[in-house]
């Protein structure tokens, strides 16, 4: 066997290391183009909303589409919601006709973290985000819906609300055309809802222990107890009926 001599052999050497550290150097690239995090989230595990998750960041999870671009992973009465070429999701009827249904995913979620951009239309444009609904058909008693509405209202019914049991702590007038941001973390038993950035409601599940009432004495118009929502169940988006409400970089993080 013939051997090679010392600077052949340092230059293979050299060779395999620049080959080595070329490969290394694109692996890594796409580990972190893996990880660009979408809008309103990051990939620094000690951001607000992470709740600790740093302390085990082995194992944090990206966050994913909560929606095929074909919706193929949606529930949804054919022809009644599209994205469209820039990505924005939105009901397919006229602007005033009757809706045709909510959309829902096909995947149970427990603890999340929720992020949706939102824009109405018009004013009077009615909305909201369910959480953990274990029956879409009949969602009202079996979701937690989080509201969207634009337009005078009661507080219980505002944006930023958990729809007839908590208002915002501070109502944000939606402006008809622009852009407003949902982070929605479900975990365990709290609820929270920050808007724009801004935290505008919080609720603690157990503390509403009787039918068709809130903690305040004050009544709503659920069959029982909120505590007793499902604490797993389809995320959904409403159409209302009426001006439409649009969404876009819808994501969930299960946490």
């Amino acid at each position: 066997m013939k051997l090679l001599s010392p600077l052949r052999f340092l230059s293979s050497a050299l060779l395999l290391l620049v080959i080595g550290l070329t490969t290394l150097e694109a692996r890594v690239k796409a580990t972190t183009k893996r990880r660009v995090a979408p809008a309103g989230f990051s990939t620094d595990v000690h951001q607000v909303y992470a709740n600790g998750r740093g302390r085990d960041s082995a194992r944090w999870p990206v966050p994913q589409p909560l929606f095929a671009p074909d919706l193929s992973n949606a529930d949804f009465t054919p022809g009644a919601w599209a994205v469209d070429a820039e990505g924005v999701l939105a009901p397919t009827r006229d602007p005033q006709a009757r809706s045709l249904g909510d959309i829902w995913t096909q995947t149970s979620y427990g603890d999340f973290a929720l992020n949706v951009e939102f824009r109405t239309r018009d004013l009077g444009a009615n909305s909201g985000v369910f959480l953990r609904s274990d029956d879409p058909v009949n969602w009202l008693h079996h979701s937690i819906e989080v509201q969207i509405f634009q337009g005078d209202s009661s507080p219980v019914h505002a944006t930023g609300a958990i729809f007839d049991v908590a208002a915002p702590r501070r109502i944000l007038p939606l402006i008809p055309g622009e852009w407003n941001r949902y982070t929605i973390i479900a975990r365990k038993n709290l609820i929270t809802v920050i808007l724009n950035g801004e935290e505008v409601n919080k609720i603690d599940l157990d503390e509403w222990t009787q039918a068709g009432m809130n903690p305040d004495g004050t009544k709503n118009k659920f069959a029982k107890a909120y505590k007793d929502m499902a604490r797993i169940g389809r995320i959904g988006l409403q159409d209302h009926g009426g001006s439409r409400v649009e969404f876009r970089n819808l994501f969930v993080e299960s946490l």
